[in-house]
């Protein structure tokens, strides 16, 4: 009976976890969508390498591939709900950090090299500490993002993977403390197909070429704008003058601080409709990018104006609203192609 219903959960979610396959392979090329592929693919390996079968000496790999589903999740929800995210050397170093320590305890649980006193409660911990993570950075940009589809999806994706981490946490608790560990594994079974049907759920119900990023034409190089999704007739034409007016004359986006709700609040308009019309409208994700544009605007004429060459970067770049000198160098070279040095140099010599 164990043994059946252990088998009815996993081969459950790996019918779910294909079906999410096809939908990230359909979806428009993308980071979070290749991601989400990579997620999916060693889910499923993962899956099947816990049904019952004869050890060999493939196993270690197999477990590799299910601990990389970890690392995979993190990376992938930052895609999904940030645009802008690109994985950096610590992002890459931390997951490969964490796989090594997992082939290494699966190779101690097998008596195959030495044992290390507490790897495996640290194996536990630091994925955990990913899943964790991976939903406070979904739910603290949620404010921030304009498509209204994955802005809902935020708030379903932190509930129901946070209920299925608490379900796994719990029953690997158990059954360590009572020592039932098929019990512990047909909840751990059934906390996958949770999870599985909760991802599913959320691809299905959501319209795919919205909640994906479109792939852009090309690298944007010297003064090319940023690729951004095509962009209808305006929304509401009263309300397109007056965030002009808010942006070009009151240049309110030298606010670091600002937020849509502000913005709503100053154009005395419904925040939703501000949100539909620079998303919709206008064609931004997120109130990020919507702001970065004029500051990037404004740092550009500047950067490019002989009668401020001799004014810092750093100074031009938090008059215009940047927070900080990273967050400015990375928008600046991700939508012109090069660094405000480089830029401002080419400028003033031609």
């Amino acid at each position: 009976m164990i043994a059946d219903l252990d088998l009815l959960f996993r081969g459950g979610a790996i019918g779910l976890l294909v079906l999410a396959a096809v939908v990230f392979a359909r979806a428009p090329a993308s980071l979070p969508s290749r991601f989400g592929l990579a997620l999916t693919s060693c889910t499923v390996v993962g899956t099947l390498a816990g049904l019952p079968h004869a050890p060999t000496a493939f196993d270690p790999l197999l477990d590799l591939s299910a601990s990389a589903a970890i690392p995979l999740f993190w990376l992938f929800a930052r895609a999904w709900f940030d645009d802008a995210f690109r994985p950096t050397r610590v992002d890459l170093g931390l997951s490969a950090a964490f796989l090594c320590c997992t082939l290494y305890a699966s190779l101690q649980g097998r008596g195959w090299v030495a044992p290390i006193a507490g790897l495996d409660v640290a194996v536990y911990l630091g994925g955990m500490a990913f899943a964790i993570h991976a939903q406070w950075l979904a739910w603290r940009n949620q404010q921030g993002d304009l498509v209204e589809a994955r802005r809902q999806a935020r708030t379903i994706f932190v509930v129901s993977i946070g209920l299925i981490i608490l379900w796994l946490l719990g029953s690997e608790i158990v059954g360590r403390a009572t020592g039932a560990f098929a019990l512990s594994r047909i909840a751990a079974a059934a906390g996958l197909f949770m999870g599985a049907l909760a991802i599913t759920a959320l691809l299905f119900g959501l319209r795919h070429p919205e909640i994906f990023p479109q792939p852009a034409s090309g690298i944007p190089t010297g003064d090319a704008a940023p690729a951004r999704a095509p962009v209808p007739d305006p929304l509401d034409p009263s309300l397109e003058q007056s965030l002009a007016r808010m942006m070009t004359e009151e240049r309110a986006y030298r606010d670091p601080d600002l937020t849509i709700g502000m913005i709503a609040v100053r154009v005395a308009t419904p925040e939703y409709r501000v949100r539909r019309h620079i998303n919709g409208g206008l064609g931004y994700r997120n109130v990020s990018d919507y702001l970065n544009a004029h500051r990037i605007a404004e740092v550009r004429s500047a950067l490019a104006d002989p009668a401020q060459a001799d004014v810092p970067i750093l100074t031009i770049a938090m008059d215009a609203g940047f927070g900080s000198l990273v967050m400015f160098n990375r928008v600046f070279k991700d939508r012109l192609g090069e660094t405000p040095s480089a830029f401002r140099r080419r400028h003033l010599e031609s």
